[in-house]
């Protein structure tokens, strides 16, 4: 299982769209609004690193979405 946290920018005033189209996406597993310099967080988990990337391209494709930053986890701790 790949796990990957996504930050994301939105246009001003759009985020609760954001946030409600996030949570229709399959791989999406958390959403939440955040205060700072991103507006949304979500946590993504797939089965591969291809299906990350899509997972994340489809999140660029939103119109509201200005920019994103993904991060991939590497290793558990502990692991």
């Amino acid at each position: 299982m790949v796990k990957a946290v996504v930050l994301i920018r939105c246009r001003a005033g759009t985020y609760k769209d954001v946030v409600r189209r996030l949570r229709e996406l399959e791989n999406v597993k958390l959403v939440f609004s955040s205060l700072g310099a991103y507006d949304v967080v979500s946590k993504i988990e797939a089965g591969s690193l291809a299906e990350i990337a899509k997972a994340v391209r489809t999140i660029r494709s939103f119109k509201n979405v200005s920019a994103t930053e993904t991060l991939i986890e590497v290793e558990r701790e502990g692991s």
